[in-house]
C-alpha cells in the first residue's frame, strides 16, 4: 500500500509558464542542488515530453540513489504525470496539476510512494515529510526562476512576502528621529551601506549603491573573517522613501535577501529592515545554519541602532 501526500502552491505565475518550467530538466537540477541531483541519461537537459525518460542520480540520507522516471501523461497546461520505471521505490507516482482561477494559479503536487523496505508507519514518519520538504523546495525554486519568488521589495510601503518557504521572513521598523535634517542625513547614509558599516561590517569602497553591482561584505571575530558575496537587486529613491535590497550570492553563509529602507511620515523618520533567510544550499554553512540564528538576531539589533 502506497502513502499519499499533497503539496499545493499558489502563485500569480501563468499556468502555462509554471507548467513549462516544471518540465525543465535544468530547472529541476538547480532546485535539487543540496542533494547533488543530476540527470545522467535519457533527457538530460531542456524540456522532457510525453513518453520520454530521464535517469536521476542523487544523494539522500547520505546514500546515493538512481531512479529512472517516465512522463506517462501530459495535457498542457493543466496536468502531467511522471512515474518511476526503475529505482529505489516499490512504486513512485507524481501527478502535477495547474489550475488558474481569477489570475491565481494553484499548482497541486500529488505523490504516491511506497518504500521497498520501510513499513507504512516509517514511510509516513520519515519518508513522506522528507519528500514533502523536497517538493516545497523545488516549487520555491521554480517560482524564483520565473521571477515570482518572495522579495524584500524596498519600494512597497506594506510588505507581503506571501508563501515565503523556504525563507524565514522578518521585518522591523525603528524611529530614527524627526525633521528635515535627520531625513537628509540618514537617506544619504543608507544608500552608502551605512547600516552595515556602522554595525561593524566592512564594505569595500562604500559608494552609493547601484542595481546589479556585486561586492563582498566582510565581518569577523578576532582572526576569523567571514565573507558575504552579495548583489544589489533594487534601489528606491523617492521624496519620502529611500533604500535598497541586496541578495546573497553563492559562498554567503545564508541564502536570501535583505532590504534597508528609510522613510518618513510627516516629520517622523523611520528605518525599516526586511529579510528573507534560508540555509545555504550546501557545504559547511548549510550545516552551521542553526548556529547562525543568534548572530543574525544580534546583527539585526545593531542594524536598528546604526543610523540613530
Amino acid at each position: 500500500m502506497a502513502s499519499r501526500f499533497i503539496v499545493r502552491t499558489r502563485t500569480t505565475a501563468a499556468a502555462e509558464d509554471l507548467f513549462d518550467v516544471s518540465l525543465d530538466i535544468d530547472a529541476h537540477v538547480a532546485s535539487m542542488e543540496q542533494s547533488g541531483e543530476r540527470a545522467i541519461s535519457g533527457v538530460v537537459s531542456g524540456h522532457i515530453d510525453l513518453g520520454q525518460e530521464v535517469t536521476w542520480r542523487a544523494r539522500h540520507f547520505g546514500i546515493w540513489f538512481t531512479m529512472t522516471s517516465r512522463i506517462t501523461a501530459l495535457d498542457r497546461p493543466t496536468r502531467f504525470v511522471d512515474e518511476q520505471v526503475r529505482g529505489p521505490f516499490r512504486s513512485f507516482r507524481h501527478e502535477h496539476r495547474f489550475e488558474d482561477v481569477n489570475g491565481v494559479t494553484t499548482m497541486t503536487d500529488t505523490i504516491d510512494v511506497a518504500s521497498p523496505i520501510l513499513g507504512i508507519l516509517a514511510e509516513r514518519v520519515v519518508l513522506v515529510p522528507y519528500l514533502r520538504r523536497l517538493i516545497r523546495l523545488r516549487n520555491a525554486h521554480l517560482l524564483d526562476r520565473l521571477g515570482l519568488g518572495p522579495t524584500t521589495d524596498p519600494g512597497a510601503a506594506a510588505w507581503q512576502p506571501g508563501e515565503s518557504f523556504p525563507y524565514r521572513a522578518a521585518e522591523s521598523t525603528t524611529l530614527l528621529g524627526r525633521g528635515g535634517e535627520v531625513w537628509e542625513a540618514v537617506s544619504r547614509e543608507v544608500l552608502r551601506w551605512g547600516v552595515k558599516t556602522r554595525s561593524g561590517f566592512r564594505v569595500p569602497d562604500a559608494h552609493e549603491v547601484t542595481p546589479g553591482e556585486r561586492l563582498q561584505v566582510t565581518t569577523g571575530f578576532g582572526p576569523v573573517v567571514i565573507r558575504e558575496p552579495v548583489e544589489v537587486r533594487s534601489v528606491i529613491r523617492e521624496p519620502d522613501r529611500v533604500g535598497f535590497s541586496y541578495a546573497a550570492l553563492p559562498g554567503h553563509p545564508v541564502r536570501g535577501e535583505e532590504a534597508f529602507i528609510v522613510h518618513r511620515e510627516g516629520e517622523d523618520v523611520y528605518l525599516s529592515i526586511r529579510s528573507l533567510t534560508a540555509p545555504a544550499s550546501r557545504g559547511f554553512w548549510r550545516l552551521a545554519y542553526p548556529a547562525l540564528r543568534l548572530p543574525q538576531l544580534f546583527a539585526r539589533r545593531r542594524y536598528r541602532r546604526a543610523l540613530r
